[in-house]
């Protein structure tokens, strides 16, 4: 099985957008790891981003889980990395930029003869003083959009430390993921949304907004 948490598994499929709010980033490792295992054994590209130890503690489990980490490398299947520069612009986060670095790395991909690609990044060490839970949300309501809708092939695995976000963002976030990972349970979400109206809904509020409204009066604003 592509995903397995505490004992709990399921098969993902090509375009899948997923989210896993942790609160410690011990959580994560076992999750991201299989995910990624997996894709190593079907011929996929995998990706990882991460501050060092997360990457480092992805390598061991992986090598736990039997993969030959130094081979996969090698062979440019798995990439670890906790480089933020290629993911931001100018040091500061911007959506789309995050979401074509995405579409890249498919189209690299499929020149190079794999079946598809992995990815998991840590987005809250990722955007940590460089976004706005509107520019957060903005992206994960594109990706899934692109990638949910369009089937693309690409299973993607969004870290996020809920304890580090303001509780409104936690909400918008749980909306956009048909697939959560919450503890120790996986979640098919029943009150998903369809991400491209609610990307419509950003972009809307965003130019109805005045200089002096934040992200979180957003955020507020069309929970209301």
């Amino acid at each position: 099985m592509d995903l397995s948490v505490e004992g709990n598994s399921t098969r993902i499929p090509p375009g899948s957008h997923i989210c896993q709010l942790y609160n410690k980033i011990e959580e994560t490792k076992s999750v991201a790891a299989r995910l990624l295992y997996v894709g190593l054994t079907s011929s996929e590209r995998c990706l990882f981003v991460g501050s060092p130890s997360s990457c480092q503690d992805i390598e061991e489990a992986l090598e736990k889980l039997g993969a030959d980490v130094a081979e996969a490398k090698e062979r440019d299947q798995l990439r670890l990395t906790s480089d933020r520069e290629p993911f931001l612009i100018g040091k500061r986060f911007d959506p789309y930029h995050l979401l074509s670095t995405h579409n890249t790395f498919i189209a690299q991909a499929h020149r190079d003869g794999w079946h598809g690609v992995r990815i998991s990044i840590d987005m809250t060490w990722l955007t940590r003083d460089v976004a706005t839970p509107e520019q957060i949300l903005k992206y994960e309501a594109a990706s899934d959009a692109v990638f949910t809708f369009q089937n693309a092939p690409i299973i993607a695995l969004m870290l996020y430390d809920y304890s580090k976000l303001p509780g409104a963002l936690v909400v918008e976030l749980l909306k956009l993921h048909p697939i959560a990972v919450v503890g120790k349970y996986i979640k098919r979400n029943p009150y998903y949304l369809n991400s491209e109206q609610y990307l419509l809904k950003i972009l809307r509020a965003n130019r109805e907004r005045t200089p002096n409204n934040d992200g979180q009066d957003g955020l507020q604003r069309r929970r209301g």
